[in-house]
């Protein structure tokens, strides 16, 4: 979001008023203006159906693309994608759509960029949509092997694709482990 706004809404406060209330006043006008332009930038958003069909194909593609990172998908990473399976209380038609999305995101030819920046692009304006993507990839690879070597090295690069910053990457990973009962790992400074 810009800043634009608040500093020129700010500014105008201070000048017309010589008060810091004015100021305050002026920079809560600024920043109404500058997410009336951000949201006008942003283009137009794709209907909830368009991003709910995207959703799930690239959640369950993407998952069998992070459990493959090391090399193989172990019986965890297959339980840890049951379980999501079962966390979103998928029907019959949905679990075997997901096992097939699952599927190609193992292939070698799997293309993630691309799934990635077409889910980005489906769910431009719902920042929220994408954390919650993240984080239920992350949940699945902690149900699965770790979060560590290579599989972390994927999650972070889906994060900044999705445009999530690796402090919002670690502050999420500390709140599921939390849940999970795990230790929190902290990896935001490497000494």
């Amino acid at each position: 979001m810009g800043w634009t706004g608040k500093l020129v809404g700010a500014l105008l406060g201070y000048v017309l008023t010589r008060r810091p209330m004015g100021v305050l006043l002026g920079m809560i006008i600024g920043h109404f203006w500058d997410q009336y332009f951000a949201g006008r930038s942003a283009g137009p958003r794709a209907d909830i159906a368009a991003v709910r069909r995207t959703f799930f194909r690239a959640a369950f593609s993407i998952m069998g693309h992070v459990a493959k990172a090391d090399g193989r998908v172990s019986e965890q990473d297959i339980a840890a994608a049951r379980g999501i399976f079962r966390q979103f209380g998928l029907g019959e038609d949905d679990t075997r759509a997901a096992m097939e999305f699952y599927t190609r995101g193992k292939q070698a030819e799997f293309d993630a960029d691309a799934l990635l920046a077409e889910l980005a692009a489906a769910c431009r304006g719902r920042e929220q949509v994408l954390r919650m993507f993240l984080e239920i990839q992350m949940r699945a690879a902690l149900m699965g092997d770790g979060l560590e070597g290579v599989t972390r090295q994927v999650l972070t690069r889906i994060a900044a694709s999705l445009g999530i910053g690796a402090l919002e990457f670690a502050h999420l990973e500390a709140l599921l482990r939390y849940q999970a009962g795990a230790s929190p790992t902290f990896r935001i400074f490497q000494w």
